[in-house]
């Protein structure tokens, strides 16, 4: 034992943090400090100052309560693992029912992949006929391979502007060229030449292709949560106080954001999880919000944990990302 009595003052004074948070440590691994005597003051064993110890570097690294607990089950023999408990199975048949604001920013996702479709087969109907004006005309096949752009959707419609652009241009020097010349076909312009090769793309690729694709629908039912600098899981919370999931932010920011003021949403997978990215490109004063998430295993079952939030490029509190969720549902 050490010559002065470890209570939660002494602890707190060597580790560098408050008496409270020493407080609750106990609170959160009851049964991993070791108490040398419950008197007035409580005091402590020398391994309950190792345990502290630990507590405070585990947490500082970002581990969960839960992870911390396994951890400090590795370094020290007298504590023991946590029991995590299965979900029991259940095999009756749970009828779910759907909000109808899901239901409705479901049906409108549909309504307008199908109109999209629809004006792609019009305007590739249009691009054909193109094409074939043009070998009438005796130019090169128009098939070779274009720009790429990290927004599929939009790298396609802006490769499907420059092909209409250099089409008409490429057809407009070869009518120019032959009410002048009025004889057989010769070697094309440099400038004629030139608008052939600006022509010349890949052929569209669906718009069902070229959208990202979301993570696993497991994934997006998951509860959706934020983990605290002190390892603490804090719920994200919608209408009626309830708690929300990935698909549901989804649907209401379709439901509630419209027009110029509409986010476009993107998926990244990393090695440690996703990244959703909401961009609202269209807004005179954009709020792009990107979130970096992983999931993890709770006592109550699987969850989606947001580890870092940045809103424009700077960083953001818990607290506004709730602010902005209550916003969104109070539309």
């Amino acid at each position: 034992m050490s010559q002065m009595p470890l209570t939660h003052k002494r602890i707190a004074r060597i580790l560098g943090v408050s008496e409270t948070t020493v407080k609750s440590y106990r609170r959160k691994f009851p049964d991993c400090i070791p108490v040398a005597s419950k008197g007035k003051p409580i005091q402590f064993t020398d391994e309950a100052l190792e345990v502290c110890r630990a507590i405070r570097d585990l947490f500082s690294a970002g581990l969960s309560i839960e992870e911390t607990h396994q951890r400090l089950a590795e370094l020290f023999e007298f504590i023991v693992p946590p029991v995590f408990e299965e979900p029991e199975e259940d095999n009756e048949v749970v009828e779910v029912v759907l909000p109808d604001d899901y239901k409705q920013a479901m049906s409108s996702l549909a309504t307008s992949m199908v109109n999209l479709s629809l004006k792609q087969e019009q305007m590739l109907k249009k691009m054909s006929s193109i094409e074939s004006r043009l070998q009438q005309l005796g130019l090169a096949d128009v098939r070779t391979s274009g720009t790429t752009s990290s927004d599929p959707v939009l790298a396609e419609l802006r490769v499907l502007t420059e092909r209409t652009e250099a089409l008409w241009d490429a057809i407009s020097c070869s009518v120019s060229a032959d009410s002048t010349t009025h004889s057989d076909y010769t070697e094309p312009s440099p400038k004629l030449e030139s608008q052939v090769q600006k022509a010349k793309v890949h052929r569209l690729v669906p718009l069902r292709e070229a959208i990202s694709h979301d993570p696993p629908r497991k994934i997006l039912a998951m509860p959706l949560l934020i983990q605290e600098r002190e390892g603490e899981y804090t719920p994200l919370h919608g209408r009626g106080n309830s708690r929300i999931t990935l698909n549901d932010l989804r649907a209401s920011l379709m439901t509630h954001f419209v027009e110029d003021d509409c986010y476009t949403i993107h998926w990244s997978e990393n090695n440690s999880g996703w990244q959703l990215d909401l961009l609202q490109e269209r807004a005179h004063v954009p709020h792009n919000i990107c979130l970096t998430m992983a999931q993890t295993s709770t006592l109550r079952g699987s969850v989606m944990v947001i580890k870092d939030m940045t809103t424009n490029g700077h960083e953001i509190t818990p607290g506004a990302l709730q602010d902005f969720i209550s916003d969104v549902y109070s539309r």
